[in-house]
């Protein structure tokens, strides 16, 4: 027994040595490390005012990281709808496949795997820590077409939060600026003089600035980890009458909660009107704020949302204190990722949904979404329905568990039997028969199984169109034939 101790000790001691280096340290990324990759994405979006069919398709080029194990990192932008992904190693003329993992909508990463397992040889990982060097000087180690690989100078400001993308959730960024020419497709950044990685660049403008997302948050992800969301949204409380109004005191600090989100982080815990004043015995300023003791001033998101295992609330009970009714309450709160179906009107990135739709007399029924919106060109705000644009803007949130999508009229296509409706256009869909809509299957199900003879559909605006029931299948089949439409829904 004594000769195993022994043993296992000496085995103990020789792990601690010579493992915890590659665990416990930053692993630099050097110049002539076989870690930065060509990723060439075929691409072929949906067309959201035709919704049965596909745009052409498109090429685009970003920087892949490679992780280890066969995959590699790149920008989730870089292959939404993709059809074909191929990827060039350093110095090598063959190219190999790969296929989406993983991918996170609100980081804005995906992960790939190479198809071939052979692809990863004398590539060398690169491993993402949780320290920043912030502010400080990085490199930005990109390689573009047949050249080798180059490295510019970016000084990394500083830390701050935002949605990436136009995502969902608020993630911390690194605001970067740079006088060299970047692209910000994926790019990894390290600090100048130890050659730590620091983390993607995800946007570059003309302007000379860009954004990086932190190498913790990467690292998080890589390990397979929701991000959570703290489920409520505030206000600033800056004027006095309004402070005044909910009780608080001249030295009083706190913002308003302003929504909640059903069945998330808050929903249950939080209540509308509550004066948000501690988060984690942090004090919140009137406008959101809080100061970090590395970071400087941050907007309170970073106390929900951060993930830095040094310096992250996650996976732990956030304490907040509140004023509800004049009176000072504790409260604590367990966080969740995002309940997706809490969204009642998809805004931002496409989350690699493809629009859905109903056909019913050759009218086309469409969920709402801003991607519909904004298929409309620049000037889109002025050009789509205000009724729309105005739920677009104040609705994306569910207000409870049972309300449902924004359903309504995008077009009618032009045949005889439905001749008297040609006019209409992007109306919402109120009532069928009577029966208040939610859902295209609810819709669907409801005008292929009623009794009546007649189906009508009533508009929020009160304009009305009724048909036949027998007429709907007939003028579906007319119009697929004329129009080159599949089938009548795709969901």
């Amino acid at each position: 027994m004594l000769f195993w101790n022994q043993n296992s000790r000496f085995i103990w001691i020789f792990l601690f040595i010579f493992v915890s280096p590659v665990f416990g340290k930053s692993i630099p990324v050097g110049m002539t490390d076989a870690s930065i990759l060509q990723v060439k994405a075929t691409v072929q979006y949906p067309n959201f005012l035709q919704p049965w069919r596909f745009k052409n398709p498109e090429v685009r080029y970003s920087t892949g990281i490679y992780i280890g194990e066969n995959r590699i990192l790149v920008p989730a932008q870089a292959v939404y709808f993709y059809t074909n992904i191929e990827i060039k190693k350093p110095d090598a003329l063959k190219l190999y496949t790969a296929e989406l993992e993983r991918l996170d909508p609100d980081l804005g990463l995906a992960i790939l795997k190479l198809n071939d397992p052979n692809a990863s040889k004398d590539l060398k990982a690169v491993i993402f820590p949780n320290e920043l060097f912030l502010p400080g000087t990085g490199l930005v180690m990109e390689s573009k077409d047949q050249r080798t690989l180059e490295e510019k100078k970016i000084r990394m400001i500083r830390l701050d939060m935002e949605a990436y993308s136009s995502g969902y959730v608020e993630l911390p960024f690194i605001e970067v600026q740079s006088e060299e020419k970047l692209d910000g497709v994926g790019e990894l950044i390290v600090d100048a003089t130890a050659r730590i990685p620091q983390g993607i660049l995800y946007q570059f403008k003309e302007t000379g600035t860009g954004r990086v997302i932190p190498s913790f948050s990467i690292k998080h992800f890589i390990e397979g980890k929701s991000f959570p969301f703290k489920g409520f949204r505030f206000k600033p409380l800056t004027d006095s009458a309004t402070r005044n109004h909910y009780g608080l005191k001249k030295d009083d600090l706190g913002v308003v909660i302003a929504e909640i989100y059903p069945g998330s982080s808050a929903d249950g815990i939080l209540q509308l009107e509550d004066v948000l004043l501690e988060v984690s015995n942090v004090k919140v300023d009137p406008k959101g704020y809080f100061d970090h003791p590395k970071f400087g001033k941050l907007n309170l998101s970073y106390l929900f949302h951060n993930t830095n295992d040094m310096d992250s609330n996650f996976g732990k009970k956030i304490k907040l204190k509140v004023f509800r009714n004049k009176k000072p309450v504790s409260l604590e709160l367990d966080l969740k990722p995002l309940e997706e179906s809490t969204i009642r009107i998809p805004y931002g990135n496409s989350r690699f949904q493809t629009p859905k739709y109903l056909m019913l007399a050759g009218i086309i029924f469409q969920e709402l979404s801003e991607q519909y919106l904004t298929e409309h060109g620049t000037q889109w705000r002025n050009r789509v329905n205000k009724e729309l644009l105005y739920l677009n803007d104040f609705y994306r949130i569910k207000r409870n568990g049972n309300e449902g999508k924004v359903i309504f009229l995008s077009q009618v296509l032009p045949l005889s039997g439905n001749k008297a409706y040609h006019t209409a256009h992007q109306l919402i869909l109120k009532t069928v028969n009577g029966v208040p809509i939610q859902s295209l299957s609810q819709l669907q199900n409801l005008v292929k199984e009623t009794n009546s003879n007649y189906i009508r559909f009533v508009m929020s605006d009160g304009f009305e169109l009724i048909f036949k029931k027998e007429e709907i299948q007939t003028l579906n089949a007319e119009a697929k034939q004329s129009f080159q439409i599949p089938k009548d829904s795709n969901f």
